[in-house]
């Protein structure tokens, strides 16, 4: 009996391991993110080594966040500061047309809200295809707009849990350090089948050939 609980097989020792694993990508992003203008390639490697242990693949999740984070950290440093001041721009201008009054701002306010909501849709993308698909900039947002149309469902539910999260951490923010690598893991998951054409094949997977695979250029 005693040998079946503390088995590691065991569910609830695998499920508390899997916990742990979340709260350690969460944390390493969550460091790795204080500088502000490193968000980038630290989101980028969280998405990275996240989508890796969805898919079960093998390795030390310290040694794959940092080796993501080097790799191609110039790229995703210069998107991730224009995505963030685009963001930031973005929030300013709706809540500044919001407390403005009515007419013109109305309508600004409206403007600036469809944009905002088009920035969120390809930010959603854009970290997870920085870590995963070898682009310029210009190919990653292009890629990032065509698949969070494309799987516009995927992508409000994604929206959805994210701004749960954001919402949930504002209440209580000490689960800021469990709660983002939940909505990461949530997203992965997805992450996982929608970039699947681009992702390593693993034992077991179809041809690629004889799949119904997307390439890059029908996205286009």
């Amino acid at each position: 009996m005693y040998k079946k609980v503390f088995d590691a097989e065991n569910p609830f020792w695998k499920g508390m391991g899997r916990i742990f694993d979340v709260f350690q990508l969460n944390l390493l992003w969550l460091l790795c993110c204080i500088p502000i203008v490193t968000i980038g390639p630290s989101t980028a490697a969280f998405y990275s080594s996240m989508i890796g242990l969805i898919r079960g693949e093998e390795g030390y999740l310290s040694h794959d966040f940092f080796g993501a984070f080097k790799r191609n950290f110039r790229r995703n440093l210069a998107v991730g500061l224009v995505m963030t001041l685009l963001g930031a721009f973005l929030a300013v201008d709706v809540y500044i047309a919001h407390k403005s009054g009515l007419g013109i701002y109305t309508f600004l306010m409206v403007f600036f809200a469809v944009i905002f909501l088009l920035w969120c849709f390809v930010a959603l993308y854009l970290y997870p295809i920085l870590a995963v698909v070898d682009l310029d900039w210009k190919g990653a947002l292009i890629l990032a707009f065509t698949l969070s149309i494309r799987h516009i469902g995927q992508t409000l539910m994604m929206l959805f849990v994210t701004v749960l999260a954001l919402w949930v951490c504002h209440l209580l923010p000490g689960l800021i350090f469990i709660a983002f690598g939940m909505v990461c893991e949530f997203e992965s998951t997805l992450f996982a089948v929608i970039l699947k054409p681009w992702l390593p094949r693993l034992e077991g997977d179809e041809d690629p050939e004889e799949a119904d695979e997307e390439t890059w250029e029908e996205d286009l």
